[in-house]
């Protein structure tokens, strides 16, 4: 028996052996339109959409904005803590073993150098008309100009606790989106050839700037500002120093060449946004068709590829890839003139059928658009529109021509309207205002060049915050008759509850005083390549979608 056994093997058909099974990816491409110039996206030259978009990746503060833009904690880095609403009082505290990707600790010198950099507290410069400085000194070169409504006081330091308070000079609304941590200050002080000690004592003493008496600048701080502010750059015709990116994130820069940045995934990480991804790669593209063209090919696994048209979606759509199209920040509004005749205003808002709009310029593409109802916010803050827009007195989205022609007595009316020909969205509102204006007896034209337009017809916002759209918003053109206090309110309002009502007695104002007609927001898209799972959508023009720590791929 045993011999017959051994026989019949030796006369069987071999077992295949099975087919090795393929590894699966660790790590996956996000496309971005631009080049990478600056590892510091907070500067005036360095705040382009492609380093804003690797910023969002390596760096990470005590709060960032989800997919509708609304504020997010950090509760894996610290925690900011409301302590007291008059005088407003804001603590910031860092949690144990944080370190840099460097192995640095972050430390509230970290925290208080960012404060140094984002409150303009030394700062002494007066400007002319053109912003240009006519005496004093301003140290930091940032994107975004000190707000005199977030005025504080030197903060105050409790290393014990590892707290750093603030105190500021009246309520603010944003209090919530100060996040303070910027550059390593370690690395900033190395450039700037001094020490962390010496930059931390500067910061401690240096009195208070005065533009109406400047003095002499501080060299500790005038050598920190100029590390801050040209030292994360590239050099003509070059790529920035991978050795400058040193970031609080859970990524670390291994590679850097003008087309890609190549990050890995620190294994001594300890906050909350370990990635499941071992890696990722982005890379940059010159244009908006190069990127797309990418995607569809499969190169790329996640983008947002912007405003599609019907024919760029239907390509996306056809390779495989996912795409998901929502509602960005961005708004196209019609805003009158200080001095367009109040009757004239109130006519055109009648005249125009904003469901018509949005139908035939954005349903091809996004289904569910609406038109825009609010001067101050978009569908892309989600739940926060919605609430804002409940009883804000938005008009009608429909054309009634008939009272429009009613508000003019029945005379001739002509709109000058001021818009940019270039852009294709605003060329076609401006066609259709034509049409739908003279069936109100409105004859709309262009402003011709030099002349005083009646409207402007723009895209405005990328104001993720109400108390900044209220402020920029009121910047510009007509102001309802309780807009300007409403604001006031709105400013000094520390509870998001009394923000959300002040902002909308800031749209009733507006819609009460016919001071334009918001139309709708710019459409976006986000594109997924096969296999990949976690992407969610942003509402951020430009913006890498949020949350890369959920992302996950389980194709080969």
């Amino acid at each position: 028996m045993v011999v017959a056994t051994i026989g019949l093997s030796a006369c069987s058909a071999p077992e295949p052996a099975p087919e090795p099974e393929k590894p699966v990816r660790t790590s996956l491409t996000v496309g971005v339109v631009g080049s990478l110039t600056s590892f510091n996206a907070a500067t005036a030259q360095g705040a382009t959409p492609a380093n804003r978009a690797v910023s969002s990746l390596l760096d990470e503060r005590l709060g960032s904005l989800d997919g509708e833009l609304q504020v997010v904690p950090n509760n894996g880095l610290g925690r900011i803590t409301r302590v007291e609403g008059d005088p407003l009082t804001v603590s910031y505290e860092l949690f144990p073993d944080r370190t840099w990707s460097d192995g640095t600790p972050v430390t509230l010198d970290d925290l208080l150098f960012g404060w140094a950099v984002s409150s303009h507290f030394f700062d002494d410069a007066t400007y002319d008309d053109q912003g240009q400085i006519v005496s004093g000194t301003r140290y930091f070169q940032t994107a975004v100009p000190a707000d005199p409504n977030a005025r504080t006081a030197r903060p105050s330091l409790n290393r014990a606790k590892d707290t750093l308070t603030l105190v500021y000079d009246q309520p603010f609304a944003d209090w919530n989106r100060q996040w303070m941590l910027d550059r390593p200050v370690h690395v900033v002080a190395a450039k700037a050839g001094v020490t962390v000690q010496q930059l931390m004592a500067a910061i401690l003493t240096t009195a208070e700037g005065d533009p109406a008496a400047p003095v002499a600048p501080n060299p500790v701080l005038a050598a920190a500002a100029a590390a801050w502010n040209t030292g994360f750059d590239a050099p003509a015709g070059g790529v920035p120093d991978a050795a400058s990116a040193v970031a609080a994130g859970p990524w670390k820069v291994s590679e850097v060449t003008a087309d890609a940045l190549t990050i890995e995934r620190r294994d001594d990480y300890q906050g909350a946004h370990y990635p499941g991804l071992t890696g990722l790669t982005v890379r940059f593209f010159p244009d908006r068709a190069a990127q797309l063209a990418a995607v569809t090919a499969g190169e790329v696994d996640v983008a947002n590829v912007g405003d599609l048209d019907p024919t760029q979606l239907a390509s996306l759509t056809d390779a495989g890839v996912q795409v998901t199209t929502g509602p960005t920040t961005q708004t196209l509004q019609l805003r009158f003139a200080d001095g367009t005749p109040a009757d004239l205003r109130q006519a055109v808002t009648l005249s125009l059928d904003r469901n018509s709009l949005v139908e035939d310029l954005l349903h091809k593409v996004r289904p569910d658009a609406r038109p825009l109802q609010s001067f101050l916010s978009s569908p892309a803050t989600g739940q926060l529109y919605n609430d804002l827009t409940s009883g804000n007195n938005a008009p009608g989205a429909s054309a009634d021509p008939d009272a429009a022609r009613s508000a003019l007595d029945d005379r001739a009316a002509v709109l000058r309207v001021a818009y940019d020909a270039t852009d294709e969205l605003s060329s076609a509102v401006f066609t259709r205002l034509v049409t739908m204006g003279a069936k109100a007896g409105i004859a709309v034209r262009a402003a011709a060049a030099g002349e005083q337009a009646d409207a402007t017809l723009s895209w405005v916002g990328e104001d993720e915050s109400l108390y900044r759209s209220s402020r920029d918003r009121l910047a510009e053109g007509v102001d309802g008759p309780d807009a300007q206090r409403a604001f006031r309110k709105l400013t000094n309002d520390t509870d998001p509850v009394d923000v959300l009502a002040s902002a909308k007695d800031i749209d009733r104002s507006l819609f009460t005083a016919y001071a334009g007609v918001p139309l709708f927001e710019r459409t976006g898209a986000v594109a997924v390549g096969k296999g990949v799972q976690g992407v969610a959508y942003t509402s951020e023009p430009d913006g890498v979608p949020p949350s890369f720590w959920t992302w996950s791929v389980t194709t080969p």
